[in-house]
C-alpha cells in the first residue's frame, strides 16, 4: 500500500459452495503434459483502476470475477471493454433474479441477494452470453492440487478465476496490503470469487479483488483454494499462448464426450487490415484539424466519424 493513501475498503463475499458437476478438464486439451510457460507473469501490471462494481454491499463477486476477466481478455487481445454496473446486475440475476439494486440500506438491493455458484456462472456464460454480448467458446476446471498446470494456464488463457475460502487474517491482511496467507487458527469469514491474473516467482498468486490488485500465498493455495477455472473467449482463439497452449482436437473430442454435443468455434478474429498510401495521408493532412477545438455539431459529428474510420483502419 502507498504511504499516505487509504486502506482498501473489504467488499462483500458471495460464492455458493463448489457444484461438483461434471465438467471439462484442463488437462485433458493441454498440448503435451503441461506447456512451457514464464517464471513470473503480471497481466495487470499495466491495468489502472479497477471497479468494486457493488461488491461492496452485494454478493456479486463471481459476477465482477466475471466483468475482471473481461476487460483483462480484452484489453490484452482484442477492443478492450469493461462491463459495466449494469451488466454485471444482469449477470448476477441470472442467479438471483429477484435481486433490484437500490432496494438495500447501502444503496443496493437486498432481495434475492444470495451470491453465486462459480460453475453455473461458467455454463451461462456460455450458453447464453454475458451481458457485454459476449458467449464464451467453453469453460474447463484447472487442477487445483497441481502448481504446473494453474501456472500453465494463468500464461495461456491470461488468468484464473479462483474460488476461495477467506478468514479474519486475509481480512486484515487486505487491509495492510499484504498477501493474503493461510493462519489455521483464524475464523473463517466468507467464500469468494477473485481473478488471478499470474503468480511470482515465490509461487505467490496475483489477483484483484474488491477494485484492488493483491496476491495470495502458496500455502492460502494449498489450504483455502477450493476450485478453479479458465474461460476460453473468442479473442484467445488466436493468440500465439492460446495456439501452442491448446490441443484444438484434443479439446473437440473432450468436450463431444462430456456434452454429446460437437464444440462450435467461431472464426478467429481477423487482424485489422493495413492502411495504404492514402489512408495514411488523409489522416496525418487532417490532424490538426481533428484536434483542433471545434464548436459546430456538424464539424463535430464529422470529426467523431473521421476518428472512427481512423480507429477501423488502425491509423494512429
Amino acid at each position: 500500500m502507498v504511504e499516505g493513501t487509504s486502506p482498501p475498503a473489504v467488499g462483500r463475499y458471495g460464492r455458493r459452495p463448489a457444484k461438483q458437476a461434471p465438467a471439462l478438464r484442463l488437462a485433458s486439451f493441454l498440448t503435451g503434459t503441461v506447456p512451457k510457460h514464464p517464471d513470473a507473469v503480471d497481466h495487470g501490471a499495466r491495468m489502472k483502476n479497477w471497479k468494486m462494481l457493488g461488491n461492496d454491499a452485494a454478493g456479486d463477486c463471481a459476477a465482477v470475477c466475471w466483468a475482471n476477466e473481461r476487460r483483462a481478455v480484452s484489453t490484452a487481445l482484442g477492443k478492450a471493454g469493461y462491463p459495466t454496473q449494469a451488466m454485471v446486475w444482469k449477470v448476477y440475476r441470472s442467479q438471483n433474479p429477484g435481486f433490484r439494486p437500490g432496494n438495500g440500506p447501502h444503496g443496493y438491493g437486498s432481495d434475492d441477494d444470495q451470491g453465486m455458484v462459480m460453475q453455473t456462472l461458467a455454463e451461462y456464460l456460455h450458453k447464453t452470453g454475458g451481458a457485454d454480448g459476449v458467449k464464451s467458446v467453453a469453460f474447463a476446471q484447472v487442477d487445483i492440487t497441481q502448481r504446473e498446470e494453474l501456472e500453465a494456464a494463468v500464461a495461456i488463457f491470461g488468468g484464473v478465476s479462483w474460488g476461495v475460502t477467506v478468514t479474519q487474517a486475509n481480512e486484515d491482511a487486505f487491509t495492510a496490503g499484504k498477501p493474503w496467507d493461510w493462519k489455521p487458527k483464524s475464523p473463517v469469514v466468507g467464500r469468494h470469487a477473485v481473478y488471478g491474473l499470474g503468480y511470482t516467482a515465490a509461487d505467490d498468486e496475483r489477483f484483484i479483488t474488491w477494485a484492488t490488485p493483491t496476491r495470495f500465498t502458496e500455502r492460502f493455495r494449498q489450504h483455502q483454494v477450493d476450485e478453479a477455472w479458465v474461460t476460453i473467449w473468442p479473442e484467445h482463439l488466436g493468440s500465439k499462448s492460446f495456439q501452442a497452449g491448446v490441443d484444438l482436437a484434443a479439446l473437440t473430442k473432450a468436450y463431444k464426450t462430456l456434452t454429446g454435443k460437437d464444440l462450435v468455434i467461431p472464426p478467429k478474429p481477423k487482424p485489422p487490415a493495413k492502411p495504404d498510401a492514402a489512408d495514411q495521408a488523409l489522416w496525418k493532412t487532417t490532424a490538426s484539424w481533428r484536434k483542433a477545438p471545434h464548436t459546430d455539431p456538424t464539424v463535430v459529428k464529422m470529426i467523431k466519424a473521421l476518428g472512427d474510420w481512423g480507429k477501423a483502419k488502425g491509423l494512429k
